[in-house]
């Protein structure tokens, strides 16, 4: 899982961790489960990359989705990009019926409000695909991931950051 671990070392930086203490806390499905420090203190995290990419740059990255826990908040759904969000092309995710809209903030995206990130990962519990969507035209990409293992990774992060449900 070469991958997975350079994912982690970079997830970690976006959050403005050192990465040094980066710690696995398995695999479940689609989805791993670190757990890190960081100027705050503890933070543990879940990612997964797309199962399914189309458009953008031929042999592009795949958008990878997060779930992070900080001493600050938990719950907070991230997308990272790799440079595949422009600007003007805010991505939105889609999980079953429900639809959000992201700001894009440097190779990363966000929900635009921060208080739907609960109901964001309440609909990625049950289970399914997200489906993001950003740009439009040539420019349009979509990308797949999977929610097989989610229940499981959040579980993970939730025991190792003391997040009772």
């Amino acid at each position: 899982m070469r991958i997975s671990a350079v994912i982690a070392v970079a997830l970690s930086l976006a959050a403005g961790a050192a990465g040094a203490e980066t710690r696995s806390l398995g695999a479940f499905g689609s989805w791993q489960a670190y757990s890190d420090q960081d100027g705050e203190g503890k933070l543990c995290y879940a990612t997964a990359a797309a199962v399914r990419s189309q458009g953008g740059e031929r042999g592009r990255k795949p958008i990878y989705l997060a779930v992070t826990h900080r001493s600050r908040g938990i719950d907070e759904v991230s997308l990272i990009g790799h440079g595949i969000f422009r600007a003007g092309a805010d991505p939105e995710i889609q999980i079953g019926g429900m639809q959000q809209a992201f700001f894009v903030k440097g190779g990363s995206a966000w929900a635009r409000m921060p208080a739907a990130d609960r109901a964001i990962v309440a609909a990625m519990r049950k289970g399914g695909d997200v489906v993001v969507r950003a740009g439009q035209g040539r420019d349009a990409i979509l990308d797949t991931i999977s929610l097989k293992g989610f229940p499981h990774a959040l579980a993970a992060i939730d025991e190792s950051c003391e997040v009772k449900r």
